[in-house]
């Protein structure tokens, strides 16, 4: 049972560090969506849609930065739970291998990337220059995010999700005071918004090392480069590498399958709807930071019972959190978009209600991905799907150049996306403890019966409910009441109400005494 699993299995650092991101998640996830509004009135469609264009063509180099970050805090956390490692070794050969790879990446973009700025975007003549130094500034960000990678794996593996929250409120209410400030500007703004969000991102990164630094011993630096672990790691970081840019060609080149059949108006509206599909995803994926070190660590230590569990009711809690959000969004998707946006871009509404689809597929598979990642077994699982993601681009193309509906290019992403879910899954189960039946039972057919009931439920509030802010606010209080008893009483195995049982006898006889 949960109550006797060993050491690196630990229930009150998983509450502990559960309630201190969604504390961050429930500050930051308003102000973003704030931020958004803001920087769509300040800057407009056209500059807006710029910008996310001009951070696809270096998001498209990014690919680097993904596959070693996942090597990277694997082989930390791996590292820190067999708890017979060098974690000084690891983490001194890691940065100075990024040392040398982000300058490579550095020269690619500089290269390669001016070039697609200047002769494969359409971008607006008088938005180039501009265009141009928010190229600049964002390699540059890139660069110092790409530094930073060992420190920030440093804070996960050590899960000291505090530090990790408080500086993300810091982030996010110095990007919201930036869009607000461009309120009070009145020529090049989009420039004058990419000096800022750099500046803002340059200093996030500083706090983060000094952190480290403060609080790791094994920050101590030395230019050393372990052979044995820089094969690991290459290994490791080259299929994922392989697999980001696999993932880059199909997800930024959705971006300029858009661009090139609609143009930034509907590049904007699915900059948007990308923005939503993160903030929704930080509210169930709070929880993945806190038992993503925990599924790695009981791996390396052995506890297969353990991290068998934390990866089904991971999976299974994901979904159930994202459920407090997407259902009560599906029935009132224009209201809360114009609440948002105030004045909502044409099919805002329709890519905000596909796209919530995806971060459900998301947010159930994390736990998944976590426990293959330890198991260092990740080629097929990695190229595979991937590769097979790829055929979204020449489907909505088609779709595109047929229909002349963006909507129809969305339903086919969110098709393409469910479909890959499922290949990724198979394939975890020949490499990793998980059981494609047991997965049915434990995660599949509880979270199927948890948001039929809970659809019905809404449909019915959403009836008798009022379009307004109190309406709205009953609607969500309502919903979230109902939705916690149907997944207390049909989505939870008996185990796991043992568990919550005991948390609140604790919580009660604590309150009793006080």
């Amino acid at each position: 049972m949960l109550e006797t699993m060993p050491e690196n299995f630990n229930k009150n650092k998983i509450l502990k560090n559960s309630l201190l991101l969604y504390l961050r998640m429930l500050f930051t996830m308003w102000l973003n969506l704030y931020a958004t509004r803001l920087v769509l009135n300040n800057l407009g469609v056209e500059d807006m849609g710029v910008y996310g264009v001009v951070g696809s063509i270096v998001g498209m180099f990014t690919i680097f930065t993904s596959g070693i970050t996942s090597a990277v805090q694997r082989f930390l956390t791996y590292e820190l739970g067999s708890q017979k490692g060098n974690m000084n070794n690891v983490f001194c050969s890691s940065l100075n291998v990024i040392f040398i790879l982000s300058f490579c990446v550095l020269l690619l973009l500089e290269i390669i990337g001016v070039w697609v700025l200047y002769h494969k975007i359409n971008i607006p003549t008088s938005s180039m220059q501009a265009a141009f130094w928010v190229f600049q500034l964002s390699t540059l960000t890139c660069i110092i995010n790409m530094i930073s990678i060992p420190y920030n794996a440093l804070i996960i593996a050590h899960e000291k999700m505090d530090a990790f929250a408080f500086i993300s409120i810091l982030q996010v209410i110095l990007n919201c005071s930036a869009a607000y400030c461009l309120s009070f500007i009145s020529n090049e703004r989009l420039l004058m918004y990419g000096i800022m969000m750099a500046g803002i991102s340059i200093l996030i990164r500083i706090i983060y090392q000094l952190y480290c630094h403060s609080h790791f011993k094994e920050t101590h630096y030395r230019w050393k480069i372990d052979p044995e672990l820089l094969k690991s790691i290459s290994k490791f970081a080259g299929i994922s590498t392989s697999s980001s840019i696999l993932q880059m060609i199909s997800t930024q080149g959705i971006t300029f399958v858009i661009n090139w059949t609609f143009g930034v108006t509907i590049n904007a509206v699915y900059v948007i709807t990308l923005q939503l599909k993160n903030s929704i995803l930080s509210f169930a994926l709070n929880l993945l930071k806190a038992i993503s070190p925990q599924i790695t660590k009981t791996y390396a230590s052995g506890e297969m019972e353990a991290h068998k569990k934390l990866i089904y009711t991971g999976s299974k809690m994901e979904v159930f959190l994202i459920y407090f959000i997407m259902i009560p969004f599906l029935f009132r998707t224009e209201y809360i978009m114009k609440l948002w946006l105030g004045e909502v871009p044409e099919y805002t509404v329709a890519f905000a209600q596909c796209i919530v689809f995806i971060s459900l597929t998301y947010a159930a598979f994390e736990p998944i991905r976590a426990a293959v990642l330890a198991t260092n077994k990740i080629a097929k699982f990695m190229i595979i799907p991937d590769s097979f993601y790829i055929l979204v681009l020449p489907v909505s193309y088609f779709i595109c150049n047929i229909t002349e509906n963006p909507i129809y290019m969305i339903v086919c992403i969110v098709f393409f996306d469910i479909l890959t879910c499922c290949l990724r899954t198979y394939l975890a189960s020949k490499v990793c403890i998980i059981k494609i039946q047991e997965m049915l039972f434990s995660i599949f057919l509880p979270c199927l019966l948890v948001a039929s009931l809970s659809c019905l439920c809404c449909y019915v509030l959403s009836l008798i409910t009022s379009y307004t802010i109190s309406g709205f606010c009953i609607l969500l209080i309502c919903n979230s009441f109902i939705l916690i008893c149907i997944i207390y009483l049909v989505g939870l195995s008996s185990k796991e109400k043992y568990i919550i049982n005991k948390y609140i006898k604790k919580l009660t006889t604590y309150m009793y005494v006080q």
